[in-house]
């Protein structure tokens, strides 16, 4: 039996176990700047309300500058509709007897605390009070913490991650195809665990379990194949790379956890290009919204999925053509050519 080869020196292995730790220290470090940084203090930016009052609302656009986007009005009915199109996040309506306000619970908590607070202080500088609430599109009830979407996308996404870290690891074992295959099957039926559990068993998404099996299904094919395209790309730092982009950068800027509009702009324009906030995004507008701006995140997806194909086809040939051997001459045209040099 052959004794196993020993391992090679300390020194020689001790810079790459140091760049182990270092990449251990900024994936945690990234994880929790992003998701605890992004919740302290945060700043609405262009947070779309609307004001049934002509007046009031200009007022109102010169005190909130690029905090709010404030639109006009003229009817509580033209105040509700743009509420419950997602057209806006809330609508103040000033009356005799006080204002109303008008909301919808499912913007997520911390867009309706904001807009609250903004329009709140729109309504006394007006000279009345808010009086009534009313929460137009209000959240599940299952779901009264507006969290589920987080889990929902968190959830697929990891898994996505983690299956094609496995199809890398076997890259030796299968061919690509074959690979790619098991990639987007594991995906989709990833998606259809956590529709069924999210919809059907738990009750937290009113969305049909259909849709929901859909637009998780793009989410998983696309956070999968683009993990298994960035690693084929970059190497071992690939998975390093697609753990900041996906489950760390895309999910914190998702809008799951915090709303996109009060996200710097920046991060809020990269959240919802990213697969994490273009899925939390159809799954709200189809749940609440009837599909109000579903079509655009679905395209994200979509487009997601498409390049990491054209990637991973590019890399592959690429590396097969790197590897392919070099034709050798056979001896006899080799002595022909000899002779005909002479």
């Amino acid at each position: 039996m052959t004794p196993p080869a020993p391992h090679p020196p300390l020194r020689r292995v001790l810079p790459v176990l140091i760049t182990q730790v270092i990449v251990a220290m900024t994936v945690a470090g990234a994880f929790a700047g992003l998701y605890i940084g992004l919740q302290k203090s945060p700043v609405p930016h262009h947070l779309p309300v609307a004001v049934a009052n002509a007046q009031l609302a200009r007022a109102a656009t010169t005190a909130l500058g690029d905090s709010a986007d404030v639109r006009s009005v003229r009817t509580t009915t033209a105040a509700e509709e743009l509420v419950r199109s997602h057209d806006v996040v809330a609508a103040l309506v000033p009356e005799a007897d006080g204002s109303t306000l008008y909301t919808a619970g499912a913007n997520g908590r911390s867009a309706t605390a904001a807009a609250t607070t903004m329009l709140s202080r729109v309504a006394q500088a007006g000279g009345s009070d808010i009086v009534r609430t009313q929460d137009l599109v209000p959240l599940f009830t299952s779901d009264s913490q507006g969290i589920a979407g987080f889990y929902l996308v968190f959830g697929t996404t990891l898994a996505a991650f983690i299956l094609a870290q496995v199809m890398n690891a076997l890259a030796a074992l299968a061919r690509l195809r074959v690979r790619i295959v098991v990639t987007v099957v594991g995906s989709v039926a990833a998606a259809i665990v956590v529709a069924v559990i999210a919809g059907p068993v738990d009750g937290a998404v009113p969305a049909a379990t259909g849709a929901v099996i859909a637009v998780l299904s793009l989410l998983a094919v696309a956070v999968s194949l683009s993990t298994l395209a960035i690693t084929s790309i970059v190497g071992p730092m690939g998975v390093v790379l697609s753990t900041l982009l996906f489950t760390t950068l895309g999910n914190a800027t998702s809008g799951a956890t915090i709303s996109n509009h009060l996200l710097p702009p920046v991060l809020a324009a990269v959240g919802g290009a990213l697969p994490p906030g273009a899925a939390f995004g159809a799954v709200t507008a189809t749940s609440y919204f009837d599909g109000a701006g579903a079509a655009g995140a679905l395209v994200t997806l979509v487009v997601w999925i498409l390049v990491a194909s054209v990637a991973l086809f590019v890399a592959h040939r690429v590396r097969s053509a790197v590897r392919a051997p070099v034709p050798v001459s056979e001896p006899s045209t080799l002595r022909r050519s000899a002779a005909r040099s002479r």
